[in-house]
């Protein structure tokens, strides 16, 4: 498995159409990330959960879950943080787990000097942070290490510990980063990266050498045989080479600043409601794949739909006429990246998923 994608809520604002509000969980070898997590987000999790087991064969384990990343501090993307945090602790969590948002760098300024406070918007991330500490979503409460972290693109701030050096890096093995957007409050895209890896070894290739030569070269050794250097790299297929999925929540068309493989991006409008779009800060479908040609991402994934949208055809067929490599998703659709770098879109049925 590379970098494999449940997108759990595809509205905007509200449930509407069938469809619920913003939520992601991000599968990678080492560990899990979740994308914001609105209304309801448990109990969707716990029929998708349901639904892996019964029809793809495999179990999520929560326990993996490393991060939740929030993209901005609107309700339909966080409301659904504080009884999860509460429920993880119920189902015996021991693991540190950090939550990790964005805010102005006014209120970054406030943090480190520790006196006075910012002008903030009702939404800023902090209030919420401040709010569920209040509500007992904290390390003492809950029984697993909690980190609230908060940053401005430039500088992060853990509550209870100050300024951290960087964005920490609670998956090994992937690199997450956050790259700044447009909206009405301070936001993120999050672009989760996965690295390189070695090439399988060749096992039929060194069948004929000894066991222990075998053994050097599987672990990347060089060996000398009969007066000659049989060099490690030479026993493994190509390397495997990583992939990253850029999420991101409420925002303007072109306001990612870096490349992807896979680019999960909101859809709220059609072009026909273009002005309402500008004046909200939220994109078209065309916007989307703008943005998506303008950041070079192989693939392009919709979400995010106005419940004036009845469904997402007329948003696929807009997006589909400027970049090549579209799909638009649903609730409870999966997106993989293979090793090779292609896109498997999985759709959600009653029975399972279909692969289109």
């Amino acid at each position: 498995m590379s970098l494999e994608l449940h997108v759990l809520g595809t509205s905007s604002a509200r449930p509407a159409q069938g469809r619920s509000v913003s939520g992601s969980l991000l599968e990678t070898l080492e560990g899990i990330v979740v994308i914001d997590c609105g209304e309801g987000f448990q109990n969707r999790l716990v029929e998708h959960r349901k639904a892996m087991k019964e029809h793809a064969g495999r179990r999520i384990k929560v326990s993996r879950l490393s991060a939740i990343l929030l993209t901005h501090g609107h309700l339909d993307h966080t409301w659904g943080v504080l009884p999860w945090l509460q429920t993880l602790a119920l189902d015996g969590r021991k693991d540190e787990l950090f939550v990790i948002g964005p805010t102005s760098p006014e209120v970054i300024d406030t943090l480190i000097e520790g006196e006075g406070e910012a002008e903030v918007d009702p939404s800023d991330l902090v209030i919420q942070y401040d709010m569920w500490i209040d509500l007992g979503a904290t390390t003492e409460t809950l029984g697993y290490e909690l980190s609230f972290v908060l940053g401005d693109g430039e500088r992060w701030y853990q509550l209870g510990k100050g300024l951290l050096e960087e964005l920490p890096q609670p998956l090994k093995g992937a690199e997450i980063s956050a790259h700044t957007t447009a909206h009405t409050i301070p936001s993120f895209a999050w672009k989760i990266s996965n690295s390189d890896r070695l090439g399988k070894f060749n096992r039929e290739k060194s069948a004929d050498l000894p066991m222990e030569m075998r053994t050097k070269l599987a672990n990347g050794e060089d060996v000398q045989h009969d007066g000659e250097t049989l060099l490690a790299k030479d026993f493994r297929d190509e390397p495997r080479l990583g992939h990253s999925i850029i999420v991101s929540g409420d925002t303007a068309e072109r306001s990612i600043d870096t490349d992807c493989d896979l680019l999960i991006h909101e859809a709220t409008f059609l072009e026909t409601h273009a002005a309402l779009a500008d004046d909200h800060l939220h994109s078209t479908a065309a916007g989307a794949a703008r943005t998506a040609v303008a950041c070079e991402a192989k693939h392009l994934a919709l979400t995010h739909y106005s419940g004036r949208l009845e469904d997402h055809t007329l948003s696929l067929d807009e997006a589909r006429s400027i970049h090549a490599s579209v799909v638009a998703c649903g609730d409870g659709d999966r997106l993989r990246l293979e090793e090779d770098g292609s896109l498997s879109h999985m759709v959600k049925t009653d029975n399972g998923w279909l692969t289109s």
